[in-house]
């Protein structure tokens, strides 16, 4: 089993829909999300957009780093950081490429 930390600055988009994504890709990786300085909590845009993906993201919270032993990840994906989009069109192309990069980092992280 390969653990894998996805890294932002806030765990509040992208890094915990890489992690989610990640982990839908394998069930032989465990996906951990944490931000350096984490959000209060996370967009409900992010939620709404992500169900559309059957990923249900309700309770999630976001994580600081601090809090991680980070020698127990084999890896640290510093996932791509944009700002949350406000809209929940610009959310879904977020989740998109957010998606897109995450799927590219899996299948470079199995060679």
């Amino acid at each position: 089993m390969m653990k894998i930390l996805v890294l932002t600055e806030h765990d509040d988009c992208c890094g915990p829909m890489a992690a989610a994504f990640l982990r839908d890709y394998s069930e032989r990786v465990e996906v951990v999300s944490a931000g350096r300085h984490p959000s209060e909590a996370l967009p409900p845009l992010v939620v709404v957009a992500m169900r559309e993906c059957l990923i249900d993201m309700n309770g999630y919270r976001p994580c600081d780093v601090s809090t991680v032993d980070l020698s127990e990840f084999d890896a640290v994906y510093e996932c791509p950081d944009e700002p949350c989009p406000t809209d929940l069109q610009a959310c879904r192309e977020l989740r998109d490429f957010i998606k897109n990069e995450s799927f590219k980092y899996y299948k470079k992280s199995r060679s």
